[in-house]
């Protein structure tokens, strides 16, 4: 598929090594600005660093190690980007056996609109034994893990910056005049059930 810019959009990506495998997961953030710059870039990739030493570390598991933090501007095809990684790798702090790597958390982030168009998702790695009992995610790690994506929201939300979900395609084709950007409101949990991500195995 060629490129599609989408104007005023950084993607922020935060790289992992779970469980020894390559692992990551990616929120979209508008700057306002047409041309996003490198300062802003750096500017985002930092909040994303520190969101996760802050509201992550402390309830996932060892195993789980944050190497970097990279956002990089999507609104042209060689635009800018920054990569934070000060103080990095960046592992897990709860002293709980880590599950396999394939097993998540859904957390659906929601912009107040309907629509598939109009919501996303964040699957959460780093699930402990203690967390899950069967397949169900304990409702004390639940309540942790959306709060901490609230926390991202407001993390990556400081006036035109928001984060927001990108649309590129509706009915199976591109959009035309381009992407539609919805600003994520809130995270919530659908159900507390184990979502698999069979790529993580390897």
């Amino acid at each position: 598929m060629p490129f599609v810019p989408a104007p005023t959009i950084v993607k922020c990506s935060w790289f992992y090594t779970l469980n020894g495998q390559p692992a990551m997961n990616r929120i979209h953030v508008t700057t306002g600005t047409t041309l996003p710059t490198e300062a802003e870039c750096a500017s985002i990739a930092a909040s994303g660093a520190s969101w996760w030493e802050d509201n992550c570390a402390a309830i996932v598991h060892p195993n789980m190690i944050l190497r970097e933090v990279q956002a990089m501007s999507i609104a042209e095809a060689n635009g800018p980007q920054a990569v934070f990684s000060a103080g990095f790798p960046l592992a897990g702090t709860l002293g709980q056996p880590g599950l396999p790597g394939n097993n998540s958390f859904c957390v659906s982030l929601r912009t107040g609109l309907t629509g598939r168009s109009a919501r996303g998702r964040w699957y959460w790695a780093g699930l402990t034994e203690g967390q899950v009992t069967d397949n169900e995610v304990g409702s004390g790690a639940v309540t942790s893990i959306v709060a901490a994506i609230d926390n991202l929201i407001n993390a990556l939300t400081s006036g035109p910056i928001q984060p927001v979900i990108v649309s590129f395609v509706s009915g199976g084709v591109p959009r035309v005049g381009g992407p539609v950007y919805f600003p994520i409101t809130d995270a919530l949990a659908v159900d507390n059930v184990v979502d698999s991500q069979r790529g993580r195995l390897h």
